[in-house]
């Protein structure tokens, strides 16, 4: 009679699928004391381990496996002197291993005590999936629920047998399984170590645990394989769900879809008001604030409306029909927005391949977890970073000069900074009144930066504020803006030539103020 162990925290499916396994052959249904009783109560005879080892369960369940009887009979190969060992301590082989393990990684969304956290972390599973998933030649090993229908499949193929190519399938499923486990526990064990206070922490050895969420099309370029993967251990840190958003309609995304929506998000999270942004090539080309997400939209559009073609338009509030009817006016990617009318979603709806996204409400407020990413470096490896400190906030900055900062231009300062934070370097921001007029991005020396903002704004940069993601290394700089008529210029300071910069805004009267703290992006 074969021997079947049990030990699962999640039950789903399992009385369905035990008793399909009945129809195969007769089997002994071990089981820990909670499964034991689960199973018990829906009908099925059940020898709880602590009845097969003559040993209780101890240490208020956290050794109820870590036994011969229970191992061995995992291990052992079928060969004479396995089996005689076997026969001389009295144990029975057990064929077929069905665990899950304790659900750390969604405890770890609960943001509990660490000792919580601890009694969290599965010993006698993992150490049951490994033995069985090491002896596959003989045991077959059940990882998830999700292998359940697989299992059956199987067996209804092969005459009752599980075949060994599914033993083996099973058997890598089971490891791998073992391997994201222990690694969202190393990773939680980190950020555990940076807590207790060592914030610059970079251990020597890093995992990171990729799910994949789809397929892409391709990648960047035609010419690219591309897949799309979520981080389970930074979706917990950040609490958020994955994918981040829900597809309401439209063809699928594309990797560029994804790259220029997370770009997105970066900028429609930085708006303290209601707002809307358009992106093109993962950089915008319009955003702006305003009571009316109307008029929003229409203040982001102008800011360039060439650009705006074919871009990732975002909203912070509803869609409503006429703001609907306007997007559809051009031609459009994606829009995303936390919510929609259903006359929005018509008009949306006859455009097929437009992709219309939804975001919860709590994505689009910005928080901070001092968390690792990476940079991909391709054939010179990876290079990791980690924030050490929360964005500097608009309330400590620091007038470095004599003029001083008019209180009306306050909320222009705290948004021109916010959005030339997530700007490609070398980056300059010129705004007025909650809108965007210019952006520098991307040039390899500041001051042509500064001009193509200042083109970009036209005669409009007159009494806006200019923000910059670096200190100014030279006066040629303020010159250019003073000659436009900005009136704040915003930037992190700590140039050898700060007391020259400081004149040369003080001279034109504009008010410069201090960061102290820089925001590179590149």
């Amino acid at each position: 009679m074969p021997s079947v162990l049990i030990s699962v925290s999640d039950k789903t499916g399992l009385e369905n699928f035990v008793r399909r396994l009945e129809r195969f052959d007769e089997f002994r249904l071990i089981a820990t004391s909670s499964t034991a009783k689960f199973l018990a109560d829906q009908g099925f005879k059940v020898t709880k381990v602590e009845d097969l080892t003559k040993f209780p369960e101890i240490l208020a369940g956290r050794v109820k496996t870590l036994h011969p009887k229970v191992l061995a009979g995992i291990l052992s190969r079928p060969s004479k002197e396995d089996r005689d060992c076997l026969a001389e301590h009295e144990i029975e082989e057990i064929d077929l291993v069905i665990v899950n393990l304790y659900p750390f990684e969604k405890k770890l969304k609960e943001n509990l005590p660490e000792a919580e956290m601890v009694e969290q972390i599965d010993v006698g599973g993992v150490t049951l999936l490994r033995a069985a998933a090491k002896n596959f030649a003989r045991v077959a090993v059940v990882s998830d629920p999700s292998q359940y229908d697989l299992l059956i499949e199987d067996l209804d193929s092969n005459g009752g047998k599980i075949s060994d190519g599914m033993k083996k399938d099973l058997a890598q499923a089971a490891f791998l399984r073992t391997a994201q486990y222990d690694a969202s526990i190393a990773s939680y064990m980190t950020r555990t170590l940076q807590a207790d206070g060592l914030q610059g922490y970079m251990p020597d050895t890093m995992f990171v645990r990729l799910e994949k969420l789809q397929d892409l099309r391709y990648g960047e370029n035609p010419h690219h394989a591309a897949a799309w993967y979520g981080s389970a251990d930074n979706s917990a840190q950040y609490k958020t769900n994955m994918p981040p958003f829900e597809q309401v309609q439209g063809k699928d995304l594309s990797s560029n879809n994804i790259t220029d929506v997370y770009a997105l998000l970066n900028i429609m999270r930085s708006l303290k008001k209601t707002g809307a942004c358009i992106i093109k090539h993962n950089n915008p080309c319009g955003v702006a604030m305003d009571d009316d997400i109307h008029k929003a939209f229409q203040k982001a559009y102008d800011c360039d409306p060439i650009s705006a073609f074919g871009g990732i338009y975002g909203f912070n509030a509803a869609v409503d029909e006429k703001l609907a009817t306007r997007i559809t006016e051009n031609f459009v990617e994606i829009v995303l927005a936390p919510a929609y009318e259903k006359k929005a979603l018509d008009v949306f709806s006859k455009k097929k391949n437009l992709r219309v996204l939804s975001v919860s409400e709590e994505l689009l407020k910005e928080t901070f977890v001092s968390t690792h990413f990476l940079k991909d470096l391709k054939y010179m490896g990876f290079i990791v970073e980690k924030e050490l400190e929360a964005p500097v906030s608009p309330d400590v900055f620091r007038v470095a000069g004599n003029v001083e900062l008019d209180p009306k231009m306050k909320d222009d300062v705290a948004f021109a900074w916010g959005v030339v934070r997530h700007l490609t370097s070398n980056a300059i921001f010129v705004a007025k009144d909650g809108r965007s007029l210019g952006f520098g991005l991307g040039q390899t020396n500041r001051v042509q930066s500064v001009r193509h903002s200042l083109e970009q704004a036209g005669a409009e940069a007159k009494g806006a504020v200019l923000a910059s993601d670096a200190f100014f290394p030279a006066t040629d700089n303020i010159e250019v803006a003073a000659k436009a008529g900005i009136k704040v210029i915003v930037q992190p300071g700590g140039s050898i030539k700060d007391p020259d910069v400081i004149k040369a805004a003080d001279d034109a009267g504009i008010c410069m103020l201090f960061t102290g703290q820089r925001c590179f992006r590149h």
